[in-house]
């Protein structure tokens, strides 16, 4: 075991740009390698527990197994066993030796609590002196795990003594080194390193040292010309060959701190073109540029494009990946908007130019382009040729003859001290492949080459570069009776000049619509900089000039509300508080009615709102109740009494769309249509519009004598949260027929609906499996010869057995001679007809199983593509002791769908969700997405991807997971 453990220790990777590890690092690679040597170790260990279990050394036989069983990554085994031992044990040293591996076992598990536990038993026991080095390193590696760096420099001061072997004192000191000046005490990691120094470490370590040393230097005039000269010294030894990258950063990191920005910069260039054996080095590297740009220079393109380097390069395990990779990506949509910006700016301008003057300035950006890839290919000729000369000073092959015909081949051969076949020779070879592309473009080996058209679309290039100019399709091939031959692009530079001109003329929006569209985008993209600006990247100033660019230059904006208060709150936090009343005074004047004008008047508006919106969506609840027990007058009354108690709510289109549906059952045909009227005039942008114009439909048909029969609904209202503090709620309505008269009914499908975009479900509708019985209709013209009811219910349109007499609401009506009019609905005594009922749902409630959480996005969404990365990161942030997974795939025809998994069972998996709203999740940054969150069973998964039924889940989950 100590011959094992001294090769671990050895074998440790020591990263100088993090805190390096002061216990090996177990993984599956490692453990593969011990596993024969711990397997001996255990068998021998048990030899005395078999033979002589009574005796001094079976504790120390137990300890033995359990180390063995920690370095094999047996975590749950090694536990067991280390408790056992603390149990059973007589000897005070082996229960000390145990907890404190025990500890180590929990700090494995990733279960702090259980290791902060043994730490506070430790204290009460009374210690050994032989353990006292692996208890202090071991709470010194707690406190780092947990993030307590103080705690932790305390535990290493304590454990220095206790460290025998000279080199493991001198990297233990090194250690406490770095905490040091993570804590800004350069003082002591200045003491730490020339102790280390006197002590003739090894080499490594004591490059790493004397680097180490000019970053906690006082840096005045002595100093910092005594380490100029020492950083000139190390670049010259050939021993530091392989640490140039390092020596280049580190020096970088010193100009850094002088405020040198510029030298710093130049010297990070060549840490990263400097070649080294430790890949994460040029991680480091980016992410220092990255930082300069980002937090000294404000320059967020060039931050973006360093961050995003960074993260390509850097180990998903540092410690700073996430925080790295968040900003990368804020940066990324930075770089993104600001580019829409410009290059849109750019189009109008050009837009706003007369036809000549556009002419010539478009010429003269072709004729850039095309000397720019001259340059270019003659660049890369070059590059190959000298590649050629290379491998021909290894392969022996001549260079004589570079692909010119007119070369003699005798005098070639007599004078090539290599082979003399032509395609042994690459320069040959590379010549005659580049005047083949710029003839015939890059085309696949196959017979018939010549004759083939290039449906790709791939670019033929000229002697000058690679010109865009394709040859896609027919649209560029003549075909000839009995002979097809492809027409190159034309190599002519006059040519190429056009078909520049012209590909730029296509972007360029010379149109009325198409200027509109690119004034959308810059509308767009600024208020979402603005946004970055203000909440992201925390630069309150150029976030208000931005917001005062959306105003100034869009004054029809929908986002024109929203600015303004995003204005007021900048400038109130600001020394100008005058412009903040500016901006209150035109959301009053401009927007009364708007939330944004509601929150400047009273800042607690949306804390009241959210309390006013959870109880009227408790009352919406009891309304419909009673609503489906055609208790029609006590839920009119319901829904009157909330609107007097909350007139400030969210929910208002719900209680009209209640309202609408009681009116249908209670007033007379006119009356009731006039009601949906109103409801799609006062609420346009409800969700509930698309039902209400539906509705409206219906009525049309039915006044144009199509159909016959009712509206009604006895689906509960679903209230949802669609944003953290914002609660929405949707009332589905689905037709279904019973005696299909129309073109449409005869086929079987549904009357025409406008189409949804799905809205997040969070808390499902605990909707009814089957509809409640039919409620009385809208009375039926005389004339129809095939009555047919229509009701409005929860069930999906199914014809039914029998056909139902059709009930009148309004006793002057006629009914048809076929069928007479039975009494009123509400009168008790005579029966509604019954639909069918809906069978039994196929998903299995069990929430002890695994779950999983289902992101229901509509097809084609754009923020789908970054949410699995989004999602990767937070997880790997916040849940990382779950090993969450995300992945994509599709769920129906109109949704697609992102999967996190797994989850141990229900209770966490809607955990797990509820977070997810968190102003920390990334779904917190989508604006205006209307996505879908369901908690699965990994039972359910398969069937709901085979039924496709989101709202049949919903209801299902309700009925199963709420009560």
């Amino acid at each position: 075991m100590r011959a094992l453990e001294a090769t671990l220790y050895k074998n440790r990777v020591n990263d100088y740009n993090q805190i390096l590890p002061l216990f090996p690092t177990l993984d599956e690679a490692t453990v593969t390698k011990i596993t024969a040597d711990l397997d001996d170790v255990v068998k021998k260990a048990s030899l005395p527990i078999q033979h002589r279990p009574g005796s001094d050394w079976t504790d120390d036989s137990y300890v033995l197994i359990g180390k063995a069983r920690y370095y094999k990554l047996e975590l749950e085994d090694a536990i067991k066993t280390f408790k056992y031992i603390n149990t059973t044990s007589q000897d005070p040293n082996a229960k000390h030796e145990s907890l404190i591996w025990l500890m180590r076992a929990f700090l494995a598990d990733k279960d702090y609590e259980s290791a902060l536990l043994v730490s506070n038993i430790l204290d009460k026991e009374q210690g050994q002196e032989q353990n006292a080095r692996e208890l202090f390193l071991t709470r010194a590696q707690y406190y780092l795990l947990t993030g307590n760096q103080k705690l932790a420099i305390e535990q290493l001061e304590q454990a220095i003594p206790y460290i025998e072997e000279k080199n493991e004192q001198s990297r233990t000191r090194y250690i406490l080194a770095q905490l040091y000046q993570a804590n800004n005490e350069d003082k002591k990691a200045y003491a730490e390193l020339n102790k280390i120094l006197k002590r003739n470490p090894p080499y490594e370590l004591d490059f790493f040292s004397k680097l180490m040393l000019g970053q906690v230097s006082d840096l005045n005039t002595t100093d910092r010309a005594r380490l100029d000269k020492y950083f000139t010294k190390l670049l010259k030894d050939a021993k530091n060959k392989e640490y140039r990258d390092k020596i280049y950063y580190e020096m970088a990191r010193l100009n850094y701190r002088q405020q040198r920005y510029d030298q710093a910069l130049a010297l990070l260039q060549k840490s990263a073109r400097t070649p080294g054996p430790n890949k994460a080095q040029k991680s480091y590297t980016y992410l220092l540029a990255g930082r300069i740009y980002y937090e000294n220079l404000q320059k967020y393109r060039l931050a973006a494009a360093y961050y995003d380097s960074t993260v390509q390069n850097m180990p998903k395990t540092a410690l700073e990946y996430e925080a790295t990779a968040e900003r990368s990506a804020i940066l990324k949509e930075f770089a993104q908007q600001i580019t829409i910006v410009e290059t849109q700016d750019s189009l109008q301008a050009l837009a706003k130019l007369d036809p000549s003057t556009l002419q010539t300035r478009l010429t003269t950006y072709a004729t850039a382009e095309l000397e720019a890839q001259k340059k270019e290919q003659e660049r890369l000729l070059a590059q190959q040729e000298k590649q050629a000369r290379q491998q021909e000073s290894i392969s022996g092959v001549s260079s004589l003859r570079t692909g010119d015909p007119n070369i003699d081949p005798n005098t070639f051969a007599a004078t090539s001290t290599g082979a003399q076949w032509y395609f042994d020779n690459p320069t040959a070879l590379a010549t005659a492949r580049s005047e083949f592309i710029r003839r015939w473009g890059d085309r696949q080996l196959q017979d018939n080459w010549r004759v083939t058209s290039q449906a790709s679309g791939s670019a033929v290039t000229s002697r000058g570069g690679n010109v865009p100019v394709t040859i896609a399709g027919a649209s560029n091939t003549n075909v000839n009776p009995g002979e097809a031959s492809a027409t190159p692009a034309p190599t002519d530079p006059a040519a190429q000049q056009e078909a520049l001109v012209a590909k730029y003329r296509q972007a360029i929006p010379l149109t009325e619509a198409q200027m509109q569209a690119s004034q959308k985008q810059v509308e767009e993209a600024l208020f979402t900089l603005g946004t970055i600006y203000s909440q992201q990247l925390r630069e309150p100033v150029r976030a208000a000039e931005t917001y005062e660019k959306v105003v100034a230059r869009f004054p029809q904006s929908k986002h024109r509300p929203e600015t303004y208060y995003s204005l007021y709150l900048i400038y109130k936090e600001q020394p100008d508080a005058p412009k903040a009343d500016v901006y209150a005074q035109r959301l009053r004047q401009e927007f009364p009615n708007s939330s944004y004008a509601k929150l400047v008047a009273d800042p607690e508006y949306l804390r009241r709102t959210s309390i006013a919106n959870a109880k009227v969506a408790v009352q919406i609840d009891s309304a419909f109740a009673l609503y489906k027990r055609q208790e029609f007058k006590k839920a009119a009354e319901l829904v009157d009494l909330t609107k007097q108690q909350y007139p400030e709510n969210d929910l208002n289109d719900r209680l009209a769309f209640l309202n609408t549906l009681l009116t249908i059952r209670t007033q007379p045909p006119l009356t009731a249509k006039a009601s949906v009227e109103k409801f799609y005039k006062d609420f346009p942008d409800s969700q509930l519009s698309s039902q209400a114009l539906t509705m409206l439909n219906t009525y049309k048909e039915y006044e144009a004598g199509k159909i016959t029969g009712a509206l009604a609904s006895t689906d509960k209202p679903v209230v949802s949260l669609f944003k953290p503090g914002e609660v929405e709620s949707r009332l589905r309505v689905i037709y279904a027929e019973n005696q299909p008269t129309t073109a449409s009914a005869r086929s079987g499908k549904p009357l025409p609906r406008k189409p949804q975009v799905p809205r997040p479900i969070i808390n499902p509708a605990d909707a009814p499996t089957a509809p409640s019985p039919a409620i009385p209709t809208v009375p039926t013209p005389a004339s129809s010869s095939n009555p047919t009811t229509v009701a409005v219910t929860s069930a999906p349109a199914t014809p039914p057995t029998s056909t139902a007499p059709v009930p009148a609401s309004n006793p002057a009506a006629s009914t048809p001679p076929a069928s007479p009019a039975p009494a009123l609905a509400n009168n008790k005594e005579t029966p509604a007809p019954i639909l069918p009922t809906k069978p039994a749902t196929a998903f299995i409630p069990n929430p002890n199983v695994q779950h999983v959480v289902v992101l229901a996005f509509p097809k084609g969404n754009p923020p789908l593509k970054d949410i699995p990365s989004l999602l990767g990161a937070y997880n790997g942030r916040f849940f990382r002791a779950n090993n969450l997974t995300t992945q994509e795939s599709s769920l129906n025809d109109a949704l697609d769908m992102v999967v996190i998994q797994p989850l141990p069972n229900a209770k966490v998996a809607q955990s797990y969700a509820l977070k997810l709203r968190g102003p920390q999740s990334p779904l917190s940054r989508l604006r205006g997405v209307g996505y879908q969150t369901l908690v699965v069973g990994i039972d359910n998964l398969p069937l709901l991807l085979q039924s496709k039924d989101v709202e049949e889940y919903q209801r299902f989950y309700q009925q199963t997971y709420t009560k």
